[in-house]
Protein backbone atom coordinates (compact mmCIF):
# COMPACT_ATOMS: atom_id res chain seq x y z
CA UNK A 1 0.00 0.00 0.00
CA UNK A 2 2.80 2.41 0.96
CA UNK A 3 4.68 1.67 -2.26
CA UNK A 4 1.55 2.45 -4.30
CA UNK A 5 1.15 5.81 -2.51
CA UNK A 6 4.84 6.61 -3.07
CA UNK A 7 4.51 5.64 -6.75
CA UNK A 8 1.46 7.88 -7.22
CA UNK A 9 3.12 10.70 -5.28
CA UNK A 10 6.29 10.37 -7.34
CA UNK A 11 4.34 10.42 -10.61
CA UNK A 12 2.33 13.44 -9.49
CA UNK A 13 5.51 15.29 -8.52
CA UNK A 14 7.15 14.42 -11.85
CA UNK A 15 4.10 15.65 -13.80
CA UNK A 16 4.01 18.84 -11.75
CA UNK A 17 7.69 19.52 -12.43
CA UNK A 18 7.33 18.79 -16.14
CA UNK A 19 4.27 21.02 -16.32
CA UNK A 20 6.20 23.90 -14.76
CA UNK A 21 9.13 23.57 -17.14
CA UNK A 22 9.53 26.62 -19.35
CA UNK A 23 9.50 26.18 -23.09
CA UNK A 24 12.77 26.72 -24.91
CA UNK A 25 13.04 30.26 -26.24
CA UNK A 26 12.24 30.73 -29.90
CA UNK A 27 14.85 32.01 -32.33
CA UNK A 28 13.04 35.35 -32.52
CA UNK A 29 13.06 35.80 -28.72
CA UNK A 30 16.77 35.00 -28.51
CA UNK A 31 17.45 38.22 -30.45
CA UNK A 32 15.22 40.36 -28.20
CA UNK A 33 17.20 43.05 -26.40
CA UNK A 34 14.32 44.97 -24.81
CA UNK A 35 10.55 44.63 -24.58
CA UNK A 36 8.00 46.76 -22.73
CA UNK A 37 4.22 46.54 -22.57
CA UNK A 38 4.25 49.37 -19.98
CA UNK A 39 2.24 47.34 -17.44
CA UNK A 40 5.01 47.44 -14.82
CA UNK A 41 6.33 50.92 -15.63
CA UNK A 42 4.16 52.99 -13.30
CA UNK A 43 6.23 54.26 -10.40
CA UNK A 44 9.58 53.08 -11.78
CA UNK A 45 12.49 55.33 -12.74
CA UNK A 46 10.55 58.53 -12.13
CA UNK A 47 8.48 57.80 -15.23
CA UNK A 48 6.82 60.80 -16.75
CA UNK A 49 3.45 60.00 -15.19
CA UNK A 50 1.61 62.08 -17.83
CA UNK A 51 2.92 59.86 -20.61
CA UNK A 52 1.81 56.57 -19.02
CA UNK A 53 -1.91 56.16 -19.58
CA UNK A 54 -4.83 53.79 -19.21
CA UNK A 55 -6.88 55.71 -21.80
CA UNK A 56 -5.93 53.27 -24.56
CA UNK A 57 -3.81 50.12 -24.59
CA UNK A 58 -3.03 47.49 -27.21
CA UNK A 59 -2.51 44.79 -24.58
CA UNK A 60 -3.07 44.93 -20.85
CA UNK A 61 -4.19 48.22 -19.41
CA UNK A 62 -1.29 50.66 -19.99
CA UNK A 63 0.46 52.38 -22.90
CA UNK A 64 2.46 55.57 -23.39
CA UNK A 65 1.18 58.68 -25.07
CA UNK A 66 2.34 62.08 -26.20
CA UNK A 67 0.15 65.12 -26.67
CA UNK A 68 0.62 68.90 -26.62
CA UNK A 69 0.98 68.95 -22.80
CA UNK A 70 3.33 65.91 -22.79
CA UNK A 71 5.96 66.32 -25.53
CA UNK A 72 8.11 63.28 -24.56
CA UNK A 73 7.03 59.86 -23.37
CA UNK A 74 8.49 57.57 -20.78
CA UNK A 75 11.99 56.90 -22.18
CA UNK A 76 14.05 53.72 -22.39
CA UNK A 77 17.71 54.56 -21.54
CA UNK A 78 20.54 52.04 -21.53
CA UNK A 79 24.24 51.97 -22.35
CA UNK A 80 24.74 50.26 -25.73
CA UNK A 81 27.30 47.76 -24.40
CA UNK A 82 24.86 46.66 -21.68
CA UNK A 83 21.95 46.47 -24.11
CA UNK A 84 23.87 44.56 -26.79
CA UNK A 85 27.34 43.35 -25.76
CA UNK A 86 27.88 42.06 -29.33
CA UNK A 87 27.32 45.57 -30.78
CA UNK A 88 25.28 44.06 -33.59
CA UNK A 89 24.72 47.49 -35.25
CA UNK A 90 21.58 46.33 -37.14
CA UNK A 91 18.35 46.47 -35.18
CA UNK A 92 14.58 46.27 -35.54
CA UNK A 93 12.24 48.29 -33.31
CA UNK A 94 8.64 47.08 -33.39
CA UNK A 95 5.51 48.06 -31.55
CA UNK A 96 1.87 49.04 -31.85
CA UNK A 97 0.76 52.63 -32.39
CA UNK A 98 -2.58 54.42 -32.41
CA UNK A 99 -3.35 57.86 -33.77
CA UNK A 100 -6.43 59.63 -32.36
CA UNK A 101 -6.92 61.97 -35.34
CA UNK A 102 -5.14 63.86 -38.14
CA UNK A 103 -3.49 65.95 -35.42
CA UNK A 104 -1.69 62.88 -34.03
CA UNK A 105 1.80 63.51 -35.40
CA UNK A 106 4.00 61.74 -32.86
CA UNK A 107 7.26 60.05 -33.88
CA UNK A 108 8.96 56.95 -32.55
CA UNK A 109 12.58 57.95 -31.89
CA UNK A 110 15.87 56.09 -31.44
CA UNK A 111 18.65 58.39 -30.27
CA UNK A 112 22.19 57.31 -29.42
CA UNK A 113 24.33 59.76 -27.46
CA UNK A 114 28.10 59.63 -27.06
CA UNK A 115 27.82 58.95 -23.29
CA UNK A 116 25.67 59.79 -20.29
CA UNK A 117 27.82 62.89 -19.72
CA UNK A 118 28.21 63.86 -23.41
CA UNK A 119 24.87 64.20 -25.23
CA UNK A 120 26.44 64.63 -28.67
CA UNK A 121 24.37 62.48 -31.04
CA UNK A 122 26.07 59.41 -32.56
CA UNK A 123 22.79 58.37 -34.21
CA UNK A 124 19.26 59.75 -34.54
CA UNK A 125 16.37 58.03 -36.27
CA UNK A 126 12.66 58.81 -36.19
CA UNK A 127 9.60 57.08 -37.57
CA UNK A 128 6.82 59.65 -38.13
CA UNK A 129 3.72 57.72 -37.08
CA UNK A 130 1.52 59.77 -39.41
CA UNK A 131 3.39 57.99 -42.25
CA UNK A 132 3.23 54.54 -40.65
CA UNK A 133 -0.31 54.56 -39.20
CA UNK A 134 -2.97 55.60 -41.70
CA UNK A 135 -6.16 54.89 -39.73
CA UNK A 136 -7.48 56.56 -36.58
CA UNK A 137 -8.46 54.99 -33.24
CA UNK A 138 -7.15 51.61 -34.36
CA UNK A 139 -3.92 49.95 -33.21
CA UNK A 140 -1.50 49.24 -36.07
CA UNK A 141 1.83 47.42 -36.03
CA UNK A 142 4.83 49.67 -36.70
CA UNK A 143 8.40 48.73 -37.47
CA UNK A 144 11.59 50.74 -37.61
CA UNK A 145 14.77 49.04 -38.82
CA UNK A 146 17.95 50.99 -38.17
CA UNK A 147 21.72 50.60 -38.42
CA UNK A 148 24.15 52.26 -36.05
CA UNK A 149 27.30 53.77 -37.55
CA UNK A 150 30.66 51.97 -37.28
CA UNK A 151 31.70 54.69 -34.83
CA UNK A 152 29.14 53.47 -32.23
CA UNK A 153 30.79 52.13 -29.07
CA UNK A 154 29.76 50.21 -25.96
CA UNK A 155 29.87 53.47 -23.94
CA UNK A 156 27.19 55.14 -26.10
CA UNK A 157 23.76 55.64 -24.52
CA UNK A 158 20.62 54.43 -26.35
CA UNK A 159 17.35 56.30 -25.82
CA UNK A 160 14.01 55.15 -27.24
CA UNK A 161 10.92 57.31 -26.84
CA UNK A 162 7.76 58.70 -28.39
CA UNK A 163 8.01 62.38 -29.30
CA UNK A 164 5.19 64.87 -29.83
CA UNK A 165 6.28 66.22 -33.20
CA UNK A 166 3.91 69.22 -33.38
CA UNK A 167 0.90 67.07 -32.50
CA UNK A 168 -2.40 68.65 -31.61
CA UNK A 169 -3.94 65.29 -30.61
CA UNK A 170 -2.68 62.26 -28.68
CA UNK A 171 -0.50 59.53 -30.19
CA UNK A 172 -0.17 56.20 -28.34
CA UNK A 173 2.48 53.44 -28.30
CA UNK A 174 2.38 49.98 -26.73
CA UNK A 175 4.10 46.58 -26.76
CA UNK A 176 7.51 47.84 -27.86
CA UNK A 177 10.31 45.40 -28.68
CA UNK A 178 13.89 45.92 -29.84
CA UNK A 179 15.67 43.01 -31.52
CA UNK A 180 19.10 42.52 -32.96
CA UNK A 181 18.90 41.83 -36.70
CA UNK A 182 20.55 38.72 -38.08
Amino acid sequence: MKSTIYTYSGCALLLLLLGCQQAAPTAEKSNALMANDFEASVGWNEAKEGSLTTEKAHSGGWSVQVQPSTPFSYTFVRQLGQLDPKLTRNYQLKGWALRASTGSLGSLVVQVNKSSADTAKVFYGALPLADAVKSFNKWEAVSMPFTLPASATAENVVKIYLWNDKSTAPTYLDDLELTAAQ
